[in-house]
């Protein structure tokens, strides 16, 4: 029986960048958005996982508890620490894409090739796969691409969007605000001295009910966070301030400012929620390129209403 050439990088590289696009296709639709260094780690225990299958010795890690308990080590790795619920998510999305874009390999693998394989041919079929591999990935990912980027232009079109957001109105000593809030299944914020939930809002949105001390702070080019907590001090304000660390994409050790309101009032389904134990993390930066929304809801919040 003729054997068949596996190529180590072919592999490796391979199954890295299709993982990557999974688990980052994976956490779009989680509405998570992870570091690129947790993604890439992920992806390459998932490559170097594929490799294995190719040692006889390691056979048992492709019974069926080791391949989902591999997928949930590779979400975790992405996505945590998240609400078991958001991981859940991202772990079913993972899966969607996942099937997706291994569909789409197959296929167009098939479609390139010129003669007929049979479905029993193993070795056959393996080696087809290595002959257009690079042709067929490239082709998967361009295709799967622009399905996410034309399902997601109709499913703004269709208003989808619009499912995920909720009016919020911010109260603190007797000055109300409203604005658009999206959402966030990605927000885990937590003021780290109550741990309670934290709501972040464009300072543009909010500086209309803010003191002037803290409007100063915000629109001078560099944050003093000394200098606003002494203008603070002594002044009803300070003990609502709050500096929450926070880390995305581009930013390690980031911080917000924070301002705790007497009270929130969230529109849920017709109905008014009112939730008083919240912090405001004030965003100098825009939320959203349009003006759908200017603030992200902690999804704590709608679960615990």
């Amino acid at each position: 029986m003729a054997g068949y050439v596996v190529y180590v990088d072919q592999v490796l590289i391979g199954n890295l960048i299709m993982n990557y696009v999974i688990l980052w296709a994976a956490g779009r639709l989680g509405q998570v958005s992870p570091r690129f260094p947790r993604l890439l780690l992920a992806a390459g225990v998932g490559s170097v996982y594929s490799l294995l299958s190719f040692f006889s010795s390691a056979g048992w890690l492709y019974n069926l508890p080791a391949k989902v308990l591999m997928s949930l080590v590779m979400v975790l790795i992405a996505f945590a620490p998240l609400s078991w619920r958001v991981l859940g998510g991202c772990f079913c999305f993972f899966y969607l894409a996942s099937f997706s874009l291994g569909g789409m390999v197959l296929g167009f693998t098939y479609l390139l090739h010129s003669s007929p394989v049979i479905a029993g041919e193993a070795e056959r079929i393996t080696s087809v796969i290595g002959r257009y591999f690079w042709a067929v990935v490239l082709l998967a990912l361009c295709f799967f691409w622009a399905v996410y980027v034309t399902g997601g232009w109709f499913f703004r079109k269709k208003g989808g969007l619009n499912r995920f957001q909720v009016p919020l109105g911010i109260s603190i000593y007797g000055r109300n605000v409203k604005v658009n809030a999206l959402v966030d299944t990605g927000n885990s914020l937590m003021d780290p001295l109550t741990g309670e939930p934290v709501i972040v809002v464009e300072y543009s949105a909010i500086k209309v009910i803010l003191p002037s001390v803290v409007k100063v702070f915000f629109e001078k080019k560099e944050l003093d966070y000394t200098s606003l907590l002494a203008a603070l001090e002594g002044t009803s304000w300070a003990a609502r301030f709050r500096v929450i660390p926070f880390h995305s994409l581009g930013m390690e050790h980031g911080l917000l400012v924070g301002i705790r309101p007497d009270e929130v009032e969230i529109d849920q389904n017709g109905g008014k929620v009112f939730v008083d134990r919240v912090v405001i993390g004030i965003s100098r930066g825009r939320l959203n390129s349009g003006s759908a929304y200017h603030a992200l809801l902690h999804p704590g919040l709608l679960e615990a209403a």
